[in-house]
């Protein structure tokens, strides 16, 4: 029986999102169709710098219409192909993350009247395309992996560990944008183990506001391999807009 195959896409921050990688990813999927039981967005799938509250007093940061341009061209280059590539039965879910957020924690509790007119669910038509949409500061599971964005757990060099330890189980995350694992285990048996995943990015490696500075992040997602009696989290990262798994390699325009 063929194990069924999860793939996980975190902080790709559209518009400034790596568009090699994201190629290399519709490839993977594209391939692997039959086997992928569900996809998931980890949160951050919008940048939403037009919204930010980063960027409400500096204008010249901000683009006329910018919003509703990322809006349309998210549709258009990731959730349009995304349904196209996902065979009819995959589930399919959008959590929200900590730059999503701030429609409703600042926008909206700014201009309440604006509700149900910028919220992205209802812009991107989620319901309609049969995505699920998680709040911030939600979760799913997949077998006995929990999956959540992280802005609720944080950042720093010891994240894998602080996500292990506050979810009490395997899980994932994303946020960080980059790849990093802690294992643990019980203090009553040796048997029971459990390991915290962050993900790597799908969006740029040098964002502005870094100036330059250096940073350990890395394009690439996560596939959950799912077996009868194990399941296994993996986290494939992406060089130069190729990666290879299974056998294959993926990125070339002639695969």
């Amino acid at each position: 029986m063929r194990n069924k195959l999860h793939v996980v896409l975190a902080d790709i921050h559209y518009p400034v999102h790596c568009r090699k990688s994201i190629r290399a990813v519709f490839q993977f999927i594209e391939r692997h169709r039959a086997s992928i039981e569900s996809c998931v967005l980890l949160g951050d799938f919008l940048d939403c710098e037009n919204l930010s509250p980063h960027t409400k007093h500096r204008p010249r940061l901000r683009k006329r219409g910018g919003y509703r341009s990322d809006i349309d061209g998210f549709t258009r280059e990731i959730l349009a192909p995304l349904d196209k590539l996902l065979k009819p039965t995959c589930k399919k879910t959008a959590i929200c993350g900590n730059h999503s957020a701030w429609i409703e924690r600042d926008l909206l509790d700014e201009q309440p009247e604006l509700e149900g007119v910028v919220d992205i669910p209802i812009l991107l038509d989620l319901e309609a395309r049969h995505w699920r949409w998680v709040p911030q500061g939600g979760h799913i599971k997949i077998g006995n992996v929990t999956l959540l964005h992280g802005d609720q757990i944080g950042s720093g060099p010891n994240i894998a560990k602080k996500l292990v330890e506050s979810v009490h189980g395997t899980a994932v995350m994303g946020h960080v944008h980059r790849p990093s694992q802690f294992t643990v285990t019980s203090l009553t048996t040796a048997k029971d183990k459990w390991s915290g995943y962050t993900l790597p990015c799908l969006c740029t490696l040098a964002p502005a506001y870094a100036r330059g500075r250096p940073n350990a992040f890395c394009n690439g997602f996560g596939v959950i391999e799912q077996g009868a009696t194990s399941t296994n989290v993996s986290s494939i990262i992406i060089t130069n807009g190729t990666f290879c798994w299974g056998g294959w390699e993926y990125g070339h325009k002639d695969h």
